[in-house]
């Protein structure tokens, strides 16, 4: 069963290190619960949660596992309004054990959210 919470709708990769995904934001979405009665705005853990997903998403289909270990230059510019469709682009970059993942999150006109998530390699039990 799909969560209510997921907003992802499709995750590509057409190079090694690129990820594109989509995302809709349905106007009965919980993010909102609270955020803000009668303006309702997208939080922005919840784009912070979208680039996460993506990226286990697509390290997943690649037979590999990561985990979240820090945020930098996060930047929110925008505000997302309930029934926005939103676009996704990742690149990631490795370095040792970790992996370096420059995201930025557009609706159809602006970048809405953007930064840098840092990834730590989850090692497999034989």
């Amino acid at each position: 069963m799909k969560s209510r919470w997921n907003l992802l709708r499709e995750v590509k990769s057409d190079k090694p290190n690129e990820i594109e995904a989509l995302a809709y934001v349905p106007t009965d979405s919980p993010w909102f619960v609270g955020h803000f009665p009668g303006e309702p705005i997208l939080p922005g853990i919840a784009l912070i949660h979208l680039a996460e997903q993506a990226i286990i998403r697509h390290t997943e289909k690649g037979n590999e596992q990561v985990k979240l270990s820090a945020l930098r230059r996060v930047r929110f510019t925008q505000p997302v309004k309930p029934g926005e469709n939103l676009s996704l682009n990742i690149s990631g970059e490795e370095l040792g054990e970790e992996t370096l993942f420059s995201f930025k999150v557009a609706n159809s006109e602006n970048i809405v959210c953007s930064g840098l998530i840092i990834a730590q390699k989850i090692k497999k039990d034989k």
